[in-house]
Formats: structure tokens, sequence, C-alpha cells
């Protein structure tokens, strides 16, 4: 089974779960966002508006036994451990993304769904299996209930910021900005050798950390 096989089946599997709230709840899968500032798209399995709170949810569909160790994320698979990417740190941005575009209004839950139930206790409580994703959404501390007027409101509000980009977008958006950041990386880190201008081969005019080009406008701070 491909990658994305394995994500979309996982996301079915949450968007199942889901269904068995009890509560007036309101969801939007496959949200993807843009960030204005840096043009990077953020895409988002699910958003949960629910009376306890806006909760963002990262679904992962790993195989292996996955184990957090000297603050990074691991997995034990066919006796090898292998390091994985932190979903927190993915899931925040998607939350700092999604509170810009909604002007601060509300605050965000970021939530790690395991689909395969094979996470154990990391210290972190917003990360969990996905046979107890209803007991953490429905035992979820609140200090304010959403009504369901409110929870209608935010749905829509947060609908008005969906990007209408599909899914093959999205990673095509993401490899072009990878590969663009990339190749800053290497412009300053050859100014900051050589104190050129990697795009038209003047002198650098260096004042502290600032780096400035006199002739084409080239400039950074470190």
């Amino acid at each position: 089974m491909s990658k994305k096989s394995r994500g979309d089946k996982g996301e079915a599997l949450v968007i199942d779960e889901l269904k068995k709230i009890k509560d007036y709840y309101r969801v939007i899968n496959d949200a993807t966002l843009i960030n204005k500032n840096s043009e990077m798209s953020h895409q988002i399995d699910h958003i949960l508006i629910h009376p306890h709170g806006i909760f963002i949810i990262e679904t992962k569909n790993y195989y292996g036994e996955i184990f957090y160790e000297d603050g990074r994320w691991n997995r034990l698979i066919k006796n090898k451990i292998e390091k994985l990417p932190d979903p927190f740190r993915q899931n925040k941005s998607h939350a700092i993304t999604l509170r810009k575009a909604l002007k601060g209004k509300y605050e965000f839950i970021p939530v790690v769904v395991f689909v395969k139930n094979n996470v154990p206790y990391t210290g972190d409580e917003n990360a969990i299996n996905l046979n107890d994703l209803l007991l953490f959404i429905d035992s979820y501390p609140y200090t304010y209930k959403l009504r369901k007027e409110e929870i209608d409101k935010i749905y829509e509000e947060i609908n008005r910021n969906i990007s209408s980009i599909s899914k093959e977008e999205h990673v095509e958006n993401i490899k072009y900005l990878k590969a663009v950041n990339k190749e800053l990386r290497k412009e300053k880190e050859y100014a900051i050798t050589t104190g050129i201008c990697p795009r038209c081969g003047s002198k650098l005019k260096i004042n502290d950390n600032s780096f400035f080009c006199l002739k084409c406008g080239y400039k950074f701070t470190l």
C-alpha cells in the first residue's frame, strides 16, 4: 500500500470515529490553507468544531511500535529503529496558519491521532490512539462551552479561508517551496563565505549581521 493510500485510509478511520460524537459539532476534512506570508500551503486532515473547542487533528497511520525518546519521535519496525518527523511541529504550524487566517479570534487544540493504536503514553496528552479519540474530546477541559450558533459561525468562517487547491497541487507547492528555500540557503552560505553577491557577482556591503549588494539589491540578515 502506498503512503498516500495509507494516509487516506487513516483519515477515513478518523472520520468514521468522529461520526460517533453525540454532541452537536461540525467537521472539515482535508482543509487546505495558504500562509499569505510564506505562500506555503498547509493541508489539515480534520478540523473539528466541538462544544469543547476547535481541534486540529493530524492523522498518522504508522506501522511498528511508536515511542518518544530523548526529544524525538521514533518507531521500531522489523527490529530497526527509525526516526520520525515530529508530528506536532507540523500540526502546530497548521494551527498558527489557521489562527492567522481567522485574525487571532480563536484558539486551536492540536491533536495527533495514531490510527493503529500503537503509541504508548509519551508525556504529551495530545498524542493519542484512535481508540481514545472520543474520550479525549469528550473529557477535554474547557473554560467556555461553544453553543450551536457559534459552532456554525466558526465553521463558515473557516470554510471562507480554505483554498480550493487540490492535494496534488499542495504536494507540488511544498516541493517547489522546499527547492526555493534550499537555493536561498545556498545563496546565503556563498555570500557569508565569500562576501560576494551570489546573484550578480559584486562585492557585498556587510554591516553587523546584514549583507547588502549595492548593485542588484540582494540582501539578507543573519
